[in-house]
């Protein structure tokens, strides 16, 4: 009898929010069209039916008790016995380890496809904060009361779509306490929420202070070069432009992988 709880790598007392995460860590490794190894469709058909049979409360009081018996004999086996579930039961599981194994391929290609989504808005925020106070345009002041009010809608709708897009990509991919609880060696420690919105905000300083060093350096070149456009003095309305910049960035993106250019 094969000891579900030794495979999944998780205590007998684990609670179902314990069992899924185990899985979805192993599954991960073990999945067909994720491992090119032969033996990953057993280790992964294996994985799912323990799975679907612990997260079961009937099901796993069941297979306690059964398996309580096979200790007391001493009588565990490297394989799995076939008398533990009826052949309806079997089909039933066989359903259902397929039902998840389409569910996990769904969840994988949502957070890869989330990732790609928020990368380009992060490099975006952090070009616009170097190339902002670089510039230095001084539309705010040569913009009426439509124009300033253009300039703000669209402020409110570059933060709200870049802190959500980074938001999403942020609590997808980072840990409340920044580590992976995981036996796997090849697994890194990833960084906490707050560890990446750090860096994050670190890397848009540090994009904007040189910005701005350069534009002083260059400033009489780019005020010659752009007089309509370029401003020597810096301002506080330069907090505003990097949000259009990022909106704009992102609309011209995704419309460019519409139309696959």
């Amino acid at each position: 009898m094969l000891d579900y709880y030794q495979l999944l790598g998780v205590k007998s007392t684990a609670s179902v929010k314990e069992i899924k995460a185990a899985y979805k860590r192993l599954a991960r490794r073990q999945h067909p069209d994720l491992n090119g190894l032969p033996e990953a469709t057993q280790a992964f058909i294996q994985i799912s039916r323990a799975r679907d049979i612990l997260i079961d409360p009937q099901r796993r009081a069941a297979y306690d008790a059964q398996r309580h018996a096979y200790a007391a004999k001493g009588a565990y086996a490297p394989v799995v016995n076939a008398t533990v579930e009826t052949y309806v039961q079997r089909a039933r599981s066989d359903a259902r380890i397929k039902k998840n194994l389409e569910k996990f391929l769904m969840i994988e290609r949502e957070e890869a496809r989330a990732l790609r989504q928020a990368v380009f808005p992060i490099v975006a925020f952090l070009f616009a904060a170097f190339f902002v106070p670089l510039v230095r345009p001084h539309l705010w002041h040569s913009s009426g009361w439509t124009g300033r009010t253009v300039i703000l809608v669209l402020v409110s709708i570059g933060v709200w779509h870049t802190v959500s897009k980074i938001w999403t990509a942020i609590k997808l991919h980072t840990d409340d306490d920044g580590t992976v609880a995981t036996d796997d060696q090849m697994l890194a420690k990833r960084w906490s929420r707050r560890q990446a919105i750090l860096y994050i905000a670190l890397a848009a300083i540090g994009c904007g202070l040189l910005g701005t060093l350069i534009g002083m350096s260059f400033s009489d070149s780019l005020l010659s070069a752009m007089p309509m456009f370029f401003d020597p003095s810096i301002r506080l309305e330069l907090l505003l432009y990097p949000w259009i910049t990022v909106l704009l960035l992102d609309a011209v993106y995704s419309l460019s992988q519409r139309i696959d250019l």
